[in-house]
């Protein structure tokens, strides 16, 4: 699975891809075929705290393309968030195949 990570208006630290890497690396599990996944994290100057960074995942793999968007007041908050999504997302269309 290529991962391909970028970051707006906010400059990503190694951390933080070693903890992207590690949370969506398992989506593998989940639906094998995976060719690529890009991971958008945006820093917005919002008036609510809650929606300070917005994370979107897209995924692409076995013909099929998923979306996932999160906003949460810390980025591993929300980097758990769309993780966590993305493989409600992957079981449910595992399930139905």
């Amino acid at each position: 699975m290529e991962l391909q990570i970028t970051g707006k208006n906010m400059e990503l630290t190694p951390a933080v891809r070693r903890y992207i890497e590690r949370k969506l690396g398992k989506l593998n599990r989940h639906l094998p075929n995976i060719i690529e996944a890009k991971v958008e994290i945006v820093e917005e100057k919002t008036k609510s705290p809650q929606q300070h960074f917005v994370v979107r995942v897209t995924v692409v793999g076995g013909g099929t393309r998923f979306h996932s968007e999160e906003r949460g007041e810390d980025l591993f908050t929300a980097i758990d968030k769309v993780a966590a999504n993305m493989t409600r997302q992957l079981e449910h269309y595992r399930g139905k195949r």
